[in-house]
C-alpha cells in the first residue's frame, strides 16, 4: 500500500476548496461539472478561468486517470463557457493525491506538469503536501497577489543595501554616511573618515 502524507483525499480537497474559495473563486453548479469517473472532483471559476481540482487516493490512480479527468474538464468548458470568454481559454486541472510518490514515477509527474496540451497542470503528491500552506504553493499560479503588490513599485537595490549591509555587521551610522556620500556624488571613504574623525572614534 501507498504510503500518504498527513491528508486523506477528503481533508486534501477540502482544504484544497477552502484556498480557492478564500482567493474568490466560486464553485461551479454540479448540473455544469460534468462526471468525472473514479475520482472526488470540484470545478470552480473566476472572472479569468475555469479550474478542477481532481483528488485521487494514490498516486497509480492519479497517473492512470489524469487524462479522463482532462477531457471531462475539456468538455466542460467547451460545453458551458463560449468560445468569446476569456476563460474558456483558462482551463486548469489541478490534480492532487495524499499518497507519496513512488522515485521512479517522479519523471512520470514532471511530464504530466509539463504538459500543457487541452488545459495547465498543477500537481503535487503526498511528499509535497504536509500543510496547508504547501497547499496554498501549490494553487500559487491561480491566486491573486496579496495586498497591494501587484501596484507597488520594486524597491531599488540601495533602498535594500542599509539593512543587507547591517546584517553583515556594519554599522548604521557608517552605512548612511556612505549612502549619503553616494547621493552626493562625494568620495564614500572621505566622508566615513571625516565622520570618524567628527565623532571621534
Amino acid at each position: 500500500m501507498a504510503s500518504v502524507g498527513p491528508f486523506t483525499a477528503t481533508s486534501l480537497m477540502a482544504a484544497a476548496s477552502s484556498v480557492l474559495e478564500a482567493a474568490g473563486y466560486k464553485r461551479i453548479s454540479q448540473s455544469r461539472s460534468g462526471s468525472w469517473p473514479g475520482s472526488e472532483a470540484r470545478l470552480y471559476e473566476d472572472a479569468y478561468s475555469v479550474v478542477a481540482i481532481v483528488v485521487y487516493e494514490t498516486w497509480a490512480d492519479l497517473s492512470s486517470s489524469w487524462l479522463e479527468a482532462q477531457a471531462t474538464l475539456v468538455e466542460v468548458i467547451s460545453t458551458h463557457f463560449t468560445r468569446g470568454e476569456a476563460k474558456a481559454w483558462e482551463g486548469y486541472l489541478v490534480l492532487l493525491t495524499p499518497s507519496v510518490i513512488p522515485s521512479d514515477s517522479r519523471l512520470d509527474a514532471i511530464a504530466i506538469q509539463r504538459n500543457t496540451t487541452h488545459v495547465r497542470k498543477l500537481l503535487a503528491t503526498g511528499d509535497e503536501l504536509r500543510a496547508l500552506g504547501d497547499i496554498a504553493r501549490t494553487l500559487l499560479p491561480l491566486l491573486p497577489l496579496e495586498g497591494d503588490q501587484a501596484l507597488v513599485e520594486p524597491r531599488s537595490a540601495l533602498e535594500l543595501l542599509p539593512d543587507l549591509l547591517t546584517r553583515r555587521g556594519v554599522p548604521r551610522d557608517i552605512v548612511d554616511v556612505a549612502i549619503e556620500a553616494f547621493l552626493d556624488q562625494q568620495p564614500v571613504i572621505e566622508r566615513i573618515h571625516a565622520r570618524a574623525e567628527e565623532s571621534g572614534t
